[in-house]
């Protein structure tokens, strides 16, 4: 199967960005904490593309105060490729967040049935869209079909207790080998990625992209986030990039 380059618009952005960070647009927390904090939809696009990020994550998913006039309003404040976070099952629904503007749609293979991701990823393409399908074991990543056309993203906590839980890092670090081998082009990371040392160590392992979401709601200054580059580190952080991931899962 052969892609059209519509298909790789988001792919493509995050691979050339200098801060290959898909920054996310999110109303709360699971727990119900307030993060946008009367910001706008705008107000937090515009300060996304001033920090570089390549590509935004909308997230509207019920569980955390997503709607889809969230999608529509940011939409409508960016031309950055949009990847959509909900829990999407049925073909409508993919053809929906397409005609509102997406360019990406998270497909979650642990809640999907083995025989719904395939035709899910399939629709995506048809309608132009990179399947951003996130996984959290060998055998969610070996069911990922045309992974060629598809943004892989090892989730680093658990969906279905509604990533309340603890971030292991050490998952994105074991997958890591098995995402590279499906010949995705866009291994990505994702949950949990709370500081940019932590998001060093993901890059500098290997991975292309991040998705990061609460920590840079939450953050007051998103200086330090600028310094990311592939395989760059602070000098302080001394000369292994996996170690802060090492360190936090042994904590």
């Amino acid at each position: 199967m052969s892609a059209s380059p519509d298909h790789s618009r988001f792919i493509s952005a995050v691979l050339e960005a200098r801060l290959p960070v898909v920054a996310e647009i999110k109303r709360r927390t699971a727990d119900g904490t307030d993060l946008l904090l009367s910001r706008t939809p705008r107000e937090m696009a515009d300060s996304y593309a001033a920090l570089g990020a390549p590509a935004l994550s909308v997230v509207t998913g019920a569980w955390f105060g997503g709607t889809p006039d969230l999608l529509d309003e940011t939409a409508a404040a960016t031309d950055l490729p949009l990847l959509v976070k909900d829990f999407f099952t049925t073909p409508a629904q993919i053809d929906r967040v397409a005609t509102a503007g997406a360019a990406a749609v998270l497909l979650t293979a642990a809640v999907l049935p083995r025989t719904v991701l395939p035709s899910l990823i399939d629709r995506c393409l048809a309608r132009g869209l990179t399947p951003f399908v996130e996984v959290t074991s060998e055998q969610e990543t070996a069911r990922v079909i045309h992974p060629e056309h598809c943004a892989i993203a090892v989730n680093n906590k658990d969906i279905r207790s509604r990533e309340r839980g603890t971030a292991d890092h050490r998952r994105s670090l074991r997958l890591l080998p098995g995402l590279l081998a499906t010949g995705t082009p866009l291994p990505m990371s994702a949950s949990g990625i709370d500081s940019p040392a932590l998001a060093r160590s993901l890059l500098g392992a290997g991975y292309r992209g991040l998705l990061v979401g609460t920590a840079l709601l939450g953050a007051g200054d998103l200086t330090d986030w600028t310094r990311l580059r592939p395989g760059c580190l602070d000098e302080r952080e001394g000369d292994t990039t996996a170690g802060p991931v090492r360190e936090r899962a042994t904590e």
